[in-house]
This record gives structure tokens, C-alpha cells and sequence, in this order.
């Protein structure tokens, strides 16, 4: 079994979307299974929690920094393979591979149900773990298969239904499973129809979103009363800002870094949009973001 090398006191700032927070504890980049295996021997004998980091892109580490170990995924989580029959193709993708790249590849093949996720800037283990989606479509439409690694170090594959998921959820938020792998089935459509919907999606996130600041993606997850960027908006709070955190201008439910953050004030700042959104209209907003550490 190969060696784990584990850094202490990193700095996580470079790693996350908002370019802000504190240091892990501890920190590895990752490149087998038997790795993974010492990684979870690890968190377990220094009794401390252990998180998967994908690309970063919808967490906020306090500055006090992460008492825990967290883990990257290296180059060798990084590969998806494709096979189809000519009206149907099977996508087996790594934990650590983007989702954009993945959606870009099948759909210039010429197969659709992952086109309308290309814009999401996360890995397929961030996606599954979080059902992730976008513009009616999300990762578990045409998901057939997970396999993860146990707690027990033990290799296990879940099924769609056995997945359990739900807007922005999953099973694997509960288990603490590490995902290493997905498939999906695709079926034939056109190409130029596929890269019609890719460019339209892309344009629109372009229009809508605050794309030029650090930010998490969506602030909140969508409430069943209705979307939570017009609740933000209607309460007063759009380009609202705590220090160098603010609600962003363009979309309301972004929170975005203005330059010089710190996670403290985006934290406050997500706290203060939840009490005022709950006081005007009785909606407890729920984060789709991810906060590590204590704030």
C-alpha cells in the first residue's frame, strides 16, 4: 500500500471559489483507493472529520481554518470512459472529472440528458453528492450507477433509486461514503441541437450571474414557495453588503467577494439575509453552500 503524504496548517484559500478562509488542519492530494483507505485510518485515528474537496466551488471555510483532513482528488480520478451502440451511450465518469468538460464531450458526440449542466463548474463527486443541477435538469436524470468506498474501507455501487435523490440531496450527505465513480445513460439526439442548448444555457448564466467575482454558486437552495433570489430582491437586500461581502447586484442569490472578504462577513451576511427573508415573509432559507469549521 502506498504511502499518504499528509501536509499540516494548508492554506485552503487557493482551492475555494470565494478565495477567502483558513487553513486545514491537515491536507492530501489523493491518487488510488489504497490512499483513500489510509486517509479514513487517518481521520479516524486522530478522531477528526474527514471532507472530499472537488473543485471548491460551493464551500466557505471559516478563518478560524478546519479542524480535519481534507482531501483532493488527484489526476487519476480524473478520467471518464464512453461507449455507445449507436442510439444509446454509457458514461463512466471519476470522481474528480469536471462536469462541464464530461456534458461538452457526450453532447458534441451527440448525446443528450448532462448538455443543460455544462456551466456547473464542480467535479461528477461534488454533482452526485449534491444532485446537481441546472435549467430543469440535474445529474440524477440519466445516472445508472454510483460506486463508492465505506467507511470500512469496503467498495460498495448504488443504484439511482438506492441513491435517495432529492433536490440538491443525496444519500451520500448522510453516509459518509466517499464516491468514486458514476455512470450514466445517454440517448441519441442532434448535435447542433445539443450545442444550441449548451451555448443558450452558457448565455444565460453569463447575463444573470456574477461570474467576474468570487462567489459559491447559489447562495440558497430553492424553497417550495418559490425562488429565493426574489425573496432576497423584494426584501431589500440586492447589492447589501457586510464588509467586502455582498449580495450580489446581478443575481440575489449569489453572494459574492468583492476583493477582500474575509469568511467571517460572508457568513454574517448569509446569516443576515436569512433573518430579514424569515421576517418579511416566514421563509426559512436552507444553504446550498457548504460552511467548514467554526464561525
Amino acid at each position: 500500500m502506498s504511502a499518504l503524504n499528509i501536509q499540516e496548517n494548508y492554506p485552503m484559500r487557493k482551492h475555494l471559489s470565494f478565495r477567502c478562509g483558513g487553513n486545514a488542519r491537515f491536507f492530501a492530494e489523493i491518487e488510488s483507493i489504497d490512499e483513500l483507505i489510509l486517509a479514513q485510518k487517518f481521520s479516524i485515528d486522530k478522531n477528526i472529520p474527514l471532507f472530499i474537496l472537488g473543485q471548491g466551488t460551493n464551500i466557505l471555510i471559516s478563518d478560524l481554518g478546519y479542524n480535519g483532513l481534507i482531501i483532493k482528488l488527484g489526476k487519476s480520478f480524473n478520467s471518464f470512459e464512453l461507449s455507445d451502440n449507436g442510439t444509446q451511450m454509457i458514461a463512466k465518469a471519476k470522481a474528480g472529472v469536471i462536469l462541464g468538460s464530461l456534458s461538452r464531450k457526450v453532447s458534441k458526440e451527440g448525446y443528450a440528458g448532462l448538455q443543460m449542466l455544462a456551466g456547473i463548474p464542480g467535479t461528477i463527486g461534488g454533482a452526485v453528492y449534491m444532485n446537481a443541477g441546472a435549467y430543469g435538469q440535474e445529474i440524477s436524470d440519466t445516472l445508472t450507477e454510483v460506486k463508492t468506498l465505506t467507511e470500512k474501507g469496503e467498495l460498495k455501487t448504488y443504484s439511482n433509486k438506492e441513491c435517495s435523490f432529492a433536490y440538491r440531496s443525496s444519500i451520500f450527505q448522510k453516509n459518509k461514503e466517499i464516491i468514486l465513480e458514476a455512470s450514466f445513460e445517454l440517448q441519441k439526439s442532434e448535435r447542433n441541437i445539443l450545442e444550441i442548448e449548451i451555448e443558450n444555457a452558457m448565455k444565460s448564466r453569463r447575463e444573470k450571474q456574477p461570474l467576474d467575482k468570487p462567489n459559491a454558486g447559489s447562495a440558497f437552495k430553492r424553497p417550495k414557495e418559490g425562488f429565493p433570489g426574489a425573496f432576497i430582491e423584494q426584501a431589500g437586500l440586492k447589492g447589501f453588503k457586510i464588509g467586502d461581502a455582498q449580495v450580489s447586484e446581478k443575481h440575489a442569490n449569489f453572494i459574492v467577494n468583492l476583493g477582500n472578504a474575509t469568511a467571517k462577513e460572508i457568513a454574517e451576511l448569509f446569516n443576515y439575509v436569512e433573518q430579514k427573508v424569515y421576517e418579511r415573509f416566514q421563509i426559512k432559507l436552507e444553504r446550498e453552500v457548504i460552511f467548514l469549521g467554526d464561525f
